[in-house]
């Protein structure tokens, strides 16, 4: 897969986890600074959607475009932080 290819395919997950973040109504508690495409908050949005329950991690590993193992690590770091700085549902 090349640059382009995959920036494109992190581009169409961002706008997929956007949309379902909508779908549940909750779009006005993303924070304004995580609502442009980026990598970061490609992240975040997935995240906060697990969190929140709108997906599951099929969907984690689908949207971030990992293998499972990175999917349990990206987990392991988000239960971390959630307990550090709390998150965007607190």
């Amino acid at each position: 897969m090349t640059p382009d290819e995959r920036a494109a395919q992190l581009e169409a997950c961002f706008h997929r986890v956007r949309e379902i973040i909508q779908a549940e109504e909750m779009w006005e508690r993303v924070p304004e600074r995580a609502r442009e495409s980026s990598p970061e908050n490609l992240e975040g949005l997935v995240k906060f959607a697990y969190f929140g329950g709108f997906i599951d991690m099929a969907g984690v590993r689908r949207l971030l475009m990992v293998d499972q193992p990175a999917a349990r690590q990206l987990l392991v770091k988000w239960y971390e932080e959630v307990r550090e700085q709390g998150c965007w549902l607190c």
